[in-house]
């Protein structure tokens, strides 16, 4: 539903920030690494994520899309992890470390984070190994490429992990430099 919010910091904390957006006040839960990263007071831009369940409305920020892409794996991707438990584990790795951690499933490095146990640590391995954004923080042009060309296969019909799996093989394929529509041309061809 929101995409970021722009606005002066009325409060910050380490678990959450009040953003004042235009005379409304906005409570955003956030991780450790985004607290670290904001102001202590003045304008602030956060990415963000909006969860509605049966008896709860929580509204997620980060300092970065890449932070933000990270924490909808975990949520969307990795069954009996919610929000709450996974809005701490960027807490305690920078998304790199834990992309890279998942990729080379190092599972002491992953059981090392708070909140994540022996199970919950080879979970993350088996079901996000491979599904992983191939971008990291430094590479925003790559990931702005790598969340359009999903939203694009997404708008046409194909289901968002279909979508992912098809976008990263072809930007393997075709390499850093190519453009949004030479990856969609590309990912047609792998869904």
């Amino acid at each position: 539903m929101y995409d970021y919010l722009s606005g002066r910091l009325v409060a910050r904390k380490p678990s959450h920030v009040v953003l004042d957006v235009n005379g409304i006040g906005y409570r955003i839960e956030i991780p450790l690494s985004t607290y670290e990263k904001l102001p202590r007071e003045g304008a602030a831009r956060l990415y963000t994520y909006f969860r509605v369940s049966e008896d709860d409305q929580r509204l997620y920020g980060f300092a970065t899309e890449g932070e933000r892409e990270v924490f909808l794996r975990l949520v969307d991707g990795v069954q009996q992890l919610g929000p709450s438990k996974a809005i701490a584990i960027p807490s305690s790795a920078r998304p790199e470390q834990l992309m890279k951690a998942i990729e080379e499933a190092d599972v002491p490095f992953l059981r090392g984070i708070r909140g994540i146990g022996e199970k919950l640590a080879n979970r993350l391995v088996v079901e996000l190994r491979g599904k992983l954004p191939a971008a990291t923080e430094k590479d925003d042009a790559a990931s702005s490429i790598t969340k359009d060309a999903v939203g694009a296969l997404v708008s046409l019909g194909f289901e968002r992990k279909q979508a992912d799996e098809a976008v990263r093989r072809a930007q393997k394929d075709l390499g850093a430099q190519a453009s949004v529509e030479d990856v969609i041309k590309r990912s047609l061809a792998h869904v």
